[in-house]
């Protein structure tokens, strides 16, 4: 009961509750909270790309952040105080490096959770290596892990699994928002997975992927343990799926055959027929 009111009240509040969060721009989710109040304005600004080689924390004082590369090697960061951003180090190897931050309190543990993908030489090992180690005590972990040519698109379903100290947590709720102002919500399964599908809330698509900028989603859950709360949250981008525009451009490129295969038709027709016509008069001027 305690924890469902905690999940209602983390809910509600919403609008104004203090959250450390990963964010690719500095206003990026406070622009959110306004379009929330002013609907059915759109902030185009809001949506960021997905290559970040500096990223802000939101509400990040006194938190501990780690940058771990794809082989578990560990670095802290430090927030450079000019930019304002947490500046990632090159580590000279390529694929999913994960952003971790951390603030503990005397009876409360809150983090947030992100991959970049860096570019360098072959890492050597998979990217489910990093994603699969346990780096926080309550995480958010996505099964499986988008790869370069697979992203969280709409309209797809997506699985993520809820773990708590590396075991599973069942029946904990799970709150999924957009930078495009959706909310949606469930629990996670006995085997701590909860699979959302995700919503097409771009307000405008333009053909090809790369026309479309993504949008910002985050996954957010609690539980309580020994008089803890633990709060965590994984975010990440999220693309327009490309069925938008390949089936505009199927259905243009069959009307477009259509046509084509029409005028052949036509024009092997007029050709038998001036032949055949062609023939007839000689014919009669034979006889």
């Amino acid at each position: 009961m305690k924890l469902t009111l905690i999940i209602i009240l983390l809910v509600l509040s919403n609008m104004t509750y203090a959250e450390l969060l990963w964010s690719p721009k500095e206003n990026l989710w406070h622009k959110v909270k306004q379009r929330q109040q002013a609907k059915p304005n759109i902030d185009h600004n809001s949506h960021m790309p997905s290559k970040e080689k500096s990223i802000y924390l939101m509400d990040g004082h006194h938190a501990d952040v780690i940058f771990i590369s794809p082989d578990l090697k560990k670095q802290k960061l430090s927030l450079d105080m000019e930019s304002g951003k947490y500046i990632l180090p090159k580590t000279g190897m390529d694929n999913y490096h994960a952003l971790v931050a951390e603030k503990r309190g005397k009876n409360s543990h809150e983090s947030s959770l992100r991959y970049v993908s860096m570019r360098g030489k072959p890492s050597g090992v998979s990217p489910e290596l990093v994603v699969n180690s346990a780096k926080l005590p309550l995480e958010i972990v996505p099964e499986p892990m988008i790869r370069e040519h697979w992203k969280f698109y709409t309209s797809n379903s997506h699985t993520f699994k809820v773990q708590f100290n590396g075991q599973p947590l069942a029946d904990s709720w799970v709150v999924l928002s957009t930078s495009n102002g959706t909310k949606m919500d469930g629990k996670t399964d006995q085997y701590g997975r909860i699979t959302f599908t995700f919503p097409e809330d771009f307000a405008h698509i333009k053909a090809g992927r790369r026309a479309n900028k993504p949008a910002e989603f985050k996954l957010r859950t609690v539980h309580i343990h020994d008089d803890t709360t633990y709060k965590t949250n994984f975010n990440a981008p999220y693309y327009v799926n490309s069925a938008h525009w390949q089936s505009n451009s199927g259905g243009i490129a069959a009307l477009s055959l259509g046509f084509i295969s029409g005028l052949l038709i036509m024009f092997k027709h007029n050709r038998k027929n001036n032949s055949t016509n062609k023939n007839q008069q000689s014919s009669g001027i034979a006889l």
